[in-house]
């Protein structure tokens, strides 16, 4: 009692450094948690998952150049189908650029319709059998990207790999990366994968 009082504490000291007191008694508590082996097991709630960044527009970049024909190339547009097949059932916006080699590029803009899954089936029967010149696909993407309604698109790249980036374009995808949060995913078809692709694609499949 007097060693919890503001005062007597005091009084009490000095009592004991006096060797006067008549009874001390002094006690520590030790509390061990053990966890009870009989008892039931506690569900723990499940940590909060992290908002997916997904359903977002897409921009794919198809490669149809002269080294992708035959499989790679069959293989490269049953990915593109299904791609904007999902886009076009959780009704996203889906652009599709087919490149091959210098000035061969064409683009197509799903639309929701008959008319828009004719047309780009239309593009995808279409081929290049020159070289690869994946600048202006990757340029045209980083435009489309800034324009209202695709900032908050990624691009995928559905290629073999056999390419290179200047360095102008990879400043250009920096700073798109930088400023709106772009991702560039890239599918490789086949075993060739270029430093090209690595220092473009943030992830790659």
């Amino acid at each position: 009692q007097q060693l919890r009082h503001p005062v007597l504490h005091k009084l009490w000291r000095a009592r004991r450094a006096e060797a006067r007191l008549l009874t001390y008694d002094s006690q520590a508590l030790l509390v061990d948690w053990r966890p009870d082996p009989t008892a039931p097991p506690v569900q723990r709630p499940a940590p909060p998952e992290p908002q997916p960044l997904a359903r977002g527009p897409m921009i794919i970049c198809l490669d149809t150049s002269g080294s992708m024909q035959g499989a790679p190339e069959s293989i490269a547009k049953a990915v593109v189908l299904e791609a904007a097949r999902t886009a076009h059932r959780e009704r996203r916006g889906c652009r599709v650029i087919a490149f091959g080699g210098p000035e061969e590029v064409l683009e197509h803009e799903l639309s929701f319709g008959a008319e828009g899954l004719s047309a780009l089936l239309d593009l995808l029967g279409q081929t290049f059998d020159g070289g690869t010149d994946v600048q202006t696909p990757l340029e045209r993407a980083v435009e489309r990207v800034q324009q209202d309604g695709w900032r908050q698109a990624d691009v995928l790249i559905v290629s073999d790999g056999e390419f290179g980036v200047t360095p102008a374009t990879l400043d250009a995808l920096r700073q798109a990366k930088q400023a709106l949060g772009l991702r560039v995913h890239g599918i490789l078809i086949g075993d060739r994968e270029t430093i090209g692709l690595v220092e473009v694609c943030d992830h790659l499949h």
